[in-house]
């Protein structure tokens, strides 16, 4: 019989490997629901890519992703087509709100903006995500009075958006 005997480091050797297989397996589990979620899909038509924001207990809000960074916000429920008019705390203004239901598996919106205020970020909410416009990039140091293309989230499942839900508007005054 012959008795084959390995190093200290071929046995620690092994053992790091193993762990880090199981520490990798592990990562992936945990990791696997969002990474198997839906994605945000394609940019605005500014060119402002979404960003999927996973509910906390609640719907994501403005507070939640740019704290501090806005004015107010005023959140359309349900979003649909037409002149929305909001009080802001310096003056009234309103937002034009246009849904393109071309396609019912991929309905579109897009905004313009009335009155000294302008965006600096939208959430797109629809399913069980939302998704986050960010205009308080350095592309748009004031905020955006209108853009369009936007969307909720891609269900993975079948590949179509999500439905509306609601749409916040996190809003700063636009001086001219």
């Amino acid at each position: 019989m012959r008795v084959t005997t390995r190093s200290k480091r071929q046995v620690w050797g092994a053992r790091l490997a193993c762990a880090g297989l199981t520490t990798a397996v592990a990562l992936g589990l945990a990791v696997s629901p969002a990474s198997a979620a839906d994605s945000a899909g394609p940019p605005s038509q500014e060119g402002v890519q979404p960003i999927l924001e996973l509910p906390p207990p609640e719907n994501p809000t403005c507070d939640d992703l740019i704290p501090g960074a806005f004015d107010f916000a005023f959140k359309v429920d349900p979003p649909t087509a037409g002149n929305h008019q909001f009080d802001a705390p310096h003056q009234d203004g309103s937002v034009d709100i246009g849904l393109d239901n071309t396609d019912p598996d991929h309905v579109l919106v897009n905004f313009l903006i009335h009155g000294p205020y302008a965006a600096r970020g939208v959430i797109v909410k629809g399913g069980p995500v939302a998704n986050f416009y960010d205009y308080n990039a350095t592309d748009f140091p004031t905020g955006i009075k209108a853009d369009a293309l936007l969307h909720a989230a891609i269900n993975d499942n079948n590949g179509t958006y999500y439905g509306l839900s609601h749409i916040d508007f996190c809003l700063i005054p636009k001086k001219y």
